[in-house]
């Protein structure tokens, strides 16, 4: 085995560890010094951290969009029939594929927080599979 060796496999570890310090939380020491803004203060620039006060109402917009609508949460619509039945669906009520098939729903929550300082947000997407 050469001398490079140690050094390499040293240096993998190290590359390795590095790469598993973004899964540990902050030390103590660092979050000592970041200032603490209360939702809905508006934050400062540069880190802080973003305290969600217990019983004190978080503001919240739901956005429901995709391909399969026609518009959005105000007044949800289809752009064409749509016919339903248990977990299956038709667009024309005869051939009839899974839901999932026809249909791709996600959901999405946001937290207000030091990446997203502003209301928190639900977000409906409904797609049609294949658009």
């Amino acid at each position: 085995m050469s001398r490079l060796a140690p050094l390499a496999t040293t240096a993998l570890s190290l590359l390795a560890l590095s790469g598993c310090a973004s899964m540990l939380p902050p030390s103590p020491d660092k979050v000592a010094g970041l200032p603490v803004v209360e939702f809905p203060a508006t934050p400062p620039a540069g880190e802080f951290i973003f305290k969600l006060p217990k019983g004190k109402p978080i503001p919240t917009h739901v956005i429901i969009e995709g391909t399969a609508l026609a518009s959005g949460a105000e007044q949800t619509t289809l752009p064409s029939d749509l016919y339903v039945y248990g977990k299956w669906i038709s667009e024309d009520g005869k051939t009839w594929k899974p839901a999932r098939d026809v249909i791709n729903v996600r959901v999405a929550l946001s937290l207000p927080s030091d990446a997203h300082p502003k209301p928190g947000e639900i977000r409906v997407t409904v797609d049609k599979v294949g658009q």
